[in-house]
């Protein structure tokens, strides 16, 4: 017994350390896990920031590619004098990025502009090259925009070559392959533009998927070695093909999560703290230091680019009041007549909710003594004082730059309102983000559209305790319409199918081709479980009457399955599952009716 007893105090303490390291091990897990879960939402966050501004660039270079493709096309006796202004034009739009552009009637380069330090490419034969011959024969096979590389140049330099093959119609005929366009596009430019080596500074980058094979590529920039980690991940996507983006911390995940060794040294854990708070302090100090410097000399080097922009300036005070304005004499994209704003204020000008929203900027700008940015529609003939007649007759849109200047510069508080025309940007976007979500052939929700609106009409059911429906449509006997009247006609109907779908619903619900001859319809907010039904039956009654197209008068019937939320499924896969299913019910009971999905 004494003995025991003797021993209580080491069980205790053992006990007790032992319960004190259990919770020092699972404080020590979760703060680790906190400080990966924190350090991965930041790479993710800016590697999605890379991402993003590496497809606006490398899209917006594809699209001006395709541009001189398609009016190769239309002109394929062009001579150099046409193929020159019209690639001077193309080059003006992204001369940052486009080292030259060339047009290889088959597939041997005869045209390139400039012409100056790119001789060595004419007569080159792309079809043979060793580097380049297999993405000509790709883009050949496929007849689409291909990417290659990036490769080494004949005239020098590292590029992604973007290819877009040109096809020329031909009397009587059908297509001819004519040739290709070829853009070459500077890596380093690229690099440049989006920030890559700012990014550098805090990350370790790798870029795979040469030829725009995506993840089957090869890494063409950065470690190869970080695609077998556990790095973060990003796909690049673009016409013609895709990248891979993966990044890591500089130093690694683990020191990324890593605690201070004092975390672990409790015995001198005094010190260290105190130790760690001093070297803390001292390092903020410097970085606030190195922060404001930096900011110091982009406010000056800021200033100085504005002064040169040859975008239209305005200078006004508090008050929005015009003081001075240059800049803007291109006819083509600002009107002119600007200087009749002078002196006048901007409610005395524009129209109050834009006044408003420009004054308030103004006074934001000066009081924060920061840059500020604000995008904006406006037509000249909002604007009192310009001549409509005097430039674009459209209405344009624009980026205003506000950054405040020292009350000495005017001798009152004021900004200078740089106006950038981003009219084509815009234009750009919108079709980018129409062509993205939509079918190109009937003009209706394609997959992408539809999967986000079937997501929306799930959750403000669950919220609203209503029902939403999926009907599948499938045409009945569409193969011999196509093969009997010629696939014109089959597209024709197609897009007809598509308006009497569209005139048969609300315009809360949702039409979609998922492609060929078949078509989603979602019913947002049903009521009772009664109403698919009662659609069905109607759109059953709008495709049954005769179609009339190109002169050739056609009939089709059609098959539908039916699930309805939440009694067939409560998830977007379920839900396109069973009315899957419920549309194979509907053709195996003889077609030309629908059917609700039954387990």
């Amino acid at each position: 017994m004494p003995g025991q007893r003797g021993n209580m105090p080491l069980l205790h303490a053992g006990v007790l350390g032992l319960l004190a390291l259990l919770l020092f091990v699972v404080a020590d897990m979760t703060w680790g896990q906190r400080l990966m879960d924190r350090s991965r939402a930041e790479v993710t966050s800016q590697l999605a920031t890379l991402r993003s501004r590496l497809e606006g660039e490398l899209n917006a270079a594809i699209f001006l590619t395709r541009t001189l493709a398609t009016y190769t096309a239309l002109n394929p006796a062009l001579s150099e004098e046409d193929f020159g202004r019209v690639a001077d034009q193309l080059l003006r739009e992204s001369r940052q990025v486009v080292r030259n552009i060339t047009l290889a009637p088959d597939n041997v380069v005869r045209f390139v502009h400039p012409l100056e330090n790119n001789r060595p490419i004419l007569g080159v034969d792309l079809l043979n090259h060793p580097l380049q011959g297999d993405s000509v024969r790709r883009m050949i096979a496929s007849g689409e925009p291909v990417l290659a590389g990036p490769w080494p140049l004949v005239q020098g330099g590292e590029a992604l070559i973007i290819r877009v093959p040109i096809h020329v119609h031909e009397n009587g005929w059908g297509e001819r392959y004519w040739g290709l366009v070829s853009v070459p596009i500077d890596m380093d430019a690229i690099y440049t533009m989006v920030g890559l080596k700012g990014f550098q500074h805090e990350l370790d980058i790798g870029i795979r998927g040469r030829d725009g094979m995506g993840s089957q590529g090869e890494v063409f920039f950065g470690n190869p070695g970080l695609f077998d980690g556990n790095g973060v991940r990003q796909e690049v996507s673009m016409l013609g093909g895709g990248w891979e983006l993966v990044a890591v911390p500089r130093n690694g995940w683990r020191a990324a999560a890593g605690r201070p060794p004092g975390w672990y040294l409790v015995g001198f854990l005094l010190v260290l703290v105190c130790a760690v708070t001093a070297w803390k302090l001292s390092d903020q100090t410097l970085r606030v230091r190195d922060s404001e410097l930096r900011y110091r000399v982009l406010n000056e080097r800021l200033q100085a680019i504005i002064a040169a922009m040859p975008d239209i300036c305005f200078v006004l005070d508090h008050d929005g009041r015009y003081l001075d304005i240059f800049g803007g004499m291109d006819a083509r994209y600002y009107h002119e007549g600007h200087q009749g704003l002078l002196g006048r204020r901007l409610h005395e000008v524009l129209p109050l909710d834009k006044a408003d929203a420009f004054l308030n900027m103004i006074r934001v700008a000066l009081d924060s003594g920061c840059l500020q940015f604000i995008e904006y529609d406006l037509d000249a003939t909002e604007v009192d004082g310009l001549d409509p007649g005097a430039g674009p007759k459209e209405r344009l849109w624009f980026e205003g730059r506000i950054m405040p200047l020292d009350a000495h510069v005017m001798g009152c508080p004021a900004v200078i309102w740089l106006s950038v025309n981003i009219t084509q940007r815009k234009n750009a976007q919108d079709r980018i983000r129409y062509m993205a979500l939509h079918d190109p052939l009937t003009g209706l929700a394609n997959r992408a559209l539809l999967q986000d609106r079937i997501l929306h009409a799930l959750e403000q059911s669950r919220r609203q305790g209503t029902y939403c429906a999926l009907l599948f449509l499938d045409l009945d006997e569409f193969k011999p319409i196509n093969d009997r009247f010629g696939h014109e006609v089959g597209d024709l109907l197609l897009c007809e199918v598509a308006r009497r779908l569209e005139g048969s619903v609300r315009a809360l619900d949702t039409v979609a081709r998922l492609g060929g001859d078949e078509f989603v319809i979602l019913l947002e907010n049903v009521p009772d479980a009664a109403l698919p039904c009662a659609v069905a039956e109607k759109l059953l009654a709008a495709l049954s009457r005769p179609f009339t197209l190109l002169g050739a008068e056609c009939t089709v019937t059609c098959s539908i399955g039916i699930s309805i939320y939440p009694m067939h499924g409560e998830h977007y896969d379920t839900l396109m599952r069973h009315a899957d299913q419920a549309l194979y019910q509907a053709k195996t009971l003889g077609r030309r009716g629908y059917r609700v999905f039954t387990a």
